[in-house]
């Protein structure tokens, strides 16, 4: 995917003391989506209609609506999102609000604008990628957020989106969101994903997946294990064939230029250990360029 540059600046609160310009080739996306397994890949043998439940309460405890009504349990329920399509689609539903200052949950646009925010270029602008996009908006309002209290009978029923709406007609999209999710999307904590570097991953999405994932650790991380990357992947395949999708997918971010590390195992379980991340492909992209 080729993003338009410096499309649709939007300036954000500083991040580590850098204030980030976000464009349709980058995102800045709530860290707690990224590191839990909402975005996954979906093959071939995936039923993507299929709905699918999630434990999300370690994750999202510290969300405003369960900090003010006590909610100690979160689960999301719904079909899987991919990151090859879904994950660009959210991207832009965040930036979407984000261009709006959150002074509404009901935004309406055209569809180009829509689309551009999600990162693609005008000459995408077809039959085809309307459908997409409407059968990723459709996947993404199917998650069902529920949030309860373990000691007492109190739940709340929500969702990632509420209301989405597309009109070829008149070519409009409209979006709707929980109000009292606004840190869903907002959260105080969020990391830069660059399209860019998805792009360079095409139907590749354990990478993509992985970088997703690597991009919201912090500085000087711990050696991951390939038990959490499973987990996150959430791959319906042998523990054997997942490690090796697993590998082939981190020797794709190096060869593209965007980690640097080495293998280990420690007590019978591989770990990465990350050496280097270069967010922005500075040393694989200049010969690019």
């Amino acid at each position: 995917m080729e993003a338009e540059e410096n499309a649709l600046p939007i300036e954000q609160e500083p991040l580590n003391g850098q204030l980030l310009q976000v464009n349709s080739a980058t995102s800045v996306q709530p860290n707690v989506l990224l590191r839990t397994g909402v975005f996954t890949p979906v093959g071939r043998r995936t039923n993507a209609s299929e709905l699918k439940a999630m434990d999300l309460s370690q994750d999202l405890v510290h969300l405003e609506i369960c900090q003010k009504e006590g909610y100690d349990t979160v689960s999301v329920k719904g079909q899987r999102l991919n990151v090859e399509t879904d994950f660009k689609i959210w991207c832009g539903i965040v930036l979407v609000f984000s261009k709006y200052a959150y002074s509404s949950n009901i935004v309406k646009l055209s569809f180009g604008e829509f689309a551009k925010y999600c990162g693609y270029p005008s000459r995408r602008f077809d039959k085809n990628l309307r459908r997409q996009i409407g059968e990723s908006l459709e996947r993404i309002q199917s998650q069902s957020l529920t949030f309860r209290r373990k000691d007492a009978e109190k739940a709340v029923h929500t969702g990632m989106l509420l209301r989405a709406m597309y009109d070829g007609e008149e070519d409009v999209v409209e979006l709707m969101a929980d109000t009292t999710l606004w840190d869903l999307y907002n959260l105080d904590y969020q990391v830069l994903v660059s399209l860019r570097v998805l792009g360079k991953l095409p139907r590749a999405e354990v990478a993509q997946c992985l970088y997703l994932f690597f991009t919201s650790l912090p500085n000087n991380p711990h050696p991951v294990s390939f038990e959490r990357l499973r987990e996150r992947l959430r791959l319906e395949t042998s523990k054997k064939e997942a490690n090796r999708k697993i590998k082939t997918g981190i020797k794709k971010l190096e060869a593209i230029g965007y980690i640097k590390g080495g293998f280990m195992v420690r007590n019978g379980e591989q770990y990465y250990l990350i050496d280097q991340r270069y967010k922005k492909l500075n040393a694989a992209m200049a010969s690019d360029t």
